[in-house]
């Protein structure tokens, strides 16, 4: 092995540790971000359970549009006034 392939192997050993690093970072920053996920999520649940709206509806089409049909009539006033 010449000289230049050992350089060349140091510098790929150092490019692979450094990568692994970065991965590692990555991984970590990706499990806070899932545990606030998963804190907002139960709170919002907790939220919801209390105002007496059940989770299980919010994924219809029809809770959809009536969430619509509350946004929309809350800006409507709000636009008339400016």
């Amino acid at each position: 092995m010449t000289d230049r392939d050992k350089q060349r192997l140091e510098e790929l050993e150092q490019k692979t540790a450094y990568l692994l690093a970065r991965q590692d970072e990555q991984a970590a920053k990706m499990n806070q971000i899932m545990a606030r996920l998963a804190y907002v999520e139960s709170r919002q649940y907790r939220l919801m359970k209390e105002l007496g709206i059940e989770p299980a509806k919010l994924d219809t089409a029809q809770t959809a549009q009536g969430d619509a049909r509350i946004i929309n009539l809350t800006t409507i006033p709000e636009q008339r006034l400016n």
